[in-house]
This record gives structure tokens, sequence and C-alpha cells, in this order.
């Protein structure tokens, strides 16, 4: 797939790559599904993309362990 010129289209597909998760997932394994999809990203665009994304509502759980956060998504009760 062709590199995405429209950086605004990343922020949709970290919410896709969230929802279709079945783990949590590094920031590192984020930035590394969002350049497998032609997205070039960033730790800290990717971060700042995730608090947008709990400010819009989705409920995003940050776990750490050590020096390593993993994000997901809270299941719906």
């Amino acid at each position: 797939m062709a590199r995405v010129r429209y950086g605004k289209l990343k922020i949709l597909y970290l919410k896709d790559i969230l929802e279709q998760a079945d783990r949590a997932l590094s920031m590192h394994e984020l930035i590394e599904r969002l350049n497998a999809l032609g997205i070039a990203a960033e730790r800290k665009s990717v971060g700042s993309d995730l608090d947008a994304l709990c400010v819009y509502g989705l409920p995003i759980e940050r776990e750490r362990s050590g020096r390593v956060s993993r994000y997901f998504l809270r299941p719906k009760s």
C-alpha cells in the first residue's frame, strides 16, 4: 500500500487497530501496525492521538510493566 499522505486518517486507523486487537499492544506494536498500513507514525504523535481518542470517549486503558506501556480497549459492560 502506498504511503498515505493524509495524516488525519492516522487516528482513524489507530482506532481500528485498537478495536481489532485481541490483546494489549505496546507503543512499538501500534507504530509497526500503522507503518504496515502505510501510515508514518512516531511515538509522540501516536501518544497525542491516543489522548484525543480518550477525550472522544474511546475507553482506552494503559497497563505498565516496567518501562513498557501497553494499550487496549476496556471491554464493554
